[in-house]
């Protein structure tokens, strides 16, 4: 334990030492700094027309409040490209890959599509038109079970029906 204290204490000295040796020596005087420059600035030359924008910032805007809502109007003056401009560069002729073979619709769904969702899953037609056929039988079953306990008078009656459902229902899983 003394060992230790006593090399932190040395290398606290050290330190210390290494600090006020540092600091005395004449390489970190303060020396004075050259004034510092500042860049000259040359202002943009003036825009050719520049009367024109002057002209257009003088008119007063167009504001206008219909029916309490705040509209307002700005009129925009520009030359539309032209079709030959929009295409320059592009060979429309022999497409954006020469002589080559674009991708089909079909290509493009077999690259992004998993293969996992190009089979059934390991069920056969057979099978799924079976659960199908089930599951219509299930809810015709279940629709009619239903009107019927809409349309009856008593309890017994409900009773009844919702025993012909349970039959009916286990009839159809017996049936797989």
């Amino acid at each position: 334990m003394r060992a230790r204290a006593a090399r932190h204490l040395t290398a606290t000295a050290s330190a210390a030492v290494a600090v006020i040796v540092s600091l005395a020596s004449p390489a970190n005087a303060q020396t004075a700094e050259p004034p510092q420059t500042t860049p000259i600035v040359q202002a943009p030359e003036r825009p050719p027309n520049l009367d024109r924008i002057r002209e257009a910032v003088s008119k007063p805007p167009e504001i206008k409040i219909d029916n309490g809502q705040l509209r307002i109007y700005v009129e925009v003056i520009a030359k539309w490209p032209r079709f030959d401009e929009l295409m320059k560069g592009y060979d429309l002729m022999n497409g954006p890959v020469a002589r080559g073979n674009p991708m089909s619709h079909a290509e493009f769904l077999n690259m992004v599509t998993p293969r996992e969702l190009h089979s059934s899953g390991g069920i056969k037609p057979t099978e799924i038109l079976t659960m199908a056929l089930v599951n219509w039988a299930g809810k015709a079953v279940i629709t009619k079970g239903l009107e019927a306990i809409a349309n009856a008078k008593s309890q017994r009656e409900i009773d009844e029906i919702r025993a012909r459902i349970d039959r009916e229902l286990a009839a159809l899983r017996g049936a797989r």
